[in-house]
């Protein structure tokens, strides 16, 4: 894009001084009119091509002066794209990294609670142990009293 630009700041450059040549020239010859008619008429048709390829130059560079623009614009909007582009690239960053950090809060608070529940698979192990013992005492006990009972019956 900026050769671009470089070249049409060459081209532009380059009509100026044409321009400012076919003007010193056409200055000159104002100021030191001649009479003879053949050379009028070449000078005259001299001055009809210059007028004709001045135009032709104006018009080019016209041209060139709104291609610039269009131009001038489209890096202006690509710089506003990339602007709003890194901002959101910057939001979502920030965002992973909130992320990032709750889930690590979170593999925490799991592991935390995964100690918990196998905190709470020993205890309802252990307890299942003494409600098995427990039972086991209480059919001893009951099978004395049976026997004291038809002892006694």
């Amino acid at each position: 894009m900026y050769d671009q630009l470089e070249t049409l700041e060459k081209t532009i450059l380059d009509i100026k001084k044409q321009y400012q040549l076919v003007s010193a020239e056409l200055t000159s010859l104002k100021q030191q009119p001649n009479t003879g008619s053949k050379e009028f008429a070449a000078l005259k048709s001299k001055l009809e091509n210059s007028c004709a390829e001045r135009d032709n130059l104006k018009k080019q560079l016209s041209d060139f002066d709104n291609r610039y623009q269009s131009l001038a614009e489209a890096h202006h909007m690509i710089g506003e794209e990339q602007d709003e582009l890194q901002k959101q690239l910057a939001d979502l960053q920030e965002q992973n990294k909130a992320m990032q950090q709750h889930n690590h809060e979170l593999k925490e608070q799991n592991s935390d609670i995964q100690q918990q529940i196998n905190d709470i698979k020993q205890q309802n192990s252990q307890l299942q142990q003494k409600n098995k013992l427990a039972s086991e005492r209480t059919q001893v006990v009951l099978d004395r009293l049976t026997r004291i009972d038809q002892m006694d019956g």
